[in-house]
């Protein structure tokens, strides 16, 4: 989502880009699985280096937030190294980029995020206006309903 403009693309559009095959140095776990990289699939990001993101899996989890240079060295997986399409694409990132906590907590990382669905992308200023309001808002919310916390 960019600016108001919505962008899809589809399975079959993300499987025909030309193959990224992850090497075993990259990670020993996803060696020979295949994917497309971001950059060419969504080319906003070279165009506006001022762009944020964030990636949502199929379950409503949320990635922290990934620089548009980054998001750019991003690979949606779609095939296992034995050549078989994997049942969702998996988000995943080479060592030392998108490095965050791992969803569970237990290390940090480059983010690998399973059932990959959705990336929402905004300008930086945008975003940091919603992390300057986010104590605020959350305290408020907490003040109006304590009861649901």
């Amino acid at each position: 989502h960019l600016s108001g403009e919505r962008k899809y693309l589809s399975l079959a559009s993300i499987r025909a880009a030309p193959p990224r095959v992850i090497s075993g140095d990259e990670s020993a776990k996803l060696a020979g699985c295949a994917g497309a990289e971001l950059g060419p699939l969504l080319p906003q990001l070279a165009e506006d280096e001022t762009l944020i993101g964030v990636l949502v899996a199929s379950d409503g989890l949320v990635s922290a937030p990934i620089t548009a240079g980054e998001l750019c060295r991003g690979v949606l997986l779609h095939t296992d190294a034995a050549g078989t399409l994997l049942s969702s694409l998996r988000a995943w990132f080479p060592p030392g980029v998108a490095v965050q906590p791992s969803p569970c907590g237990t290390h940090v990382g480059p983010l690998s995020l399973k059932g990959a669905c959705c990336c929402v992308l905004l300008p930086k200023p945008v975003t940091d206006a919603l992390a300057m309001s986010e104590a605020r808002v959350v305290g408020h919310m907490n003040g109006d309903h304590a009861d649901s916390c």
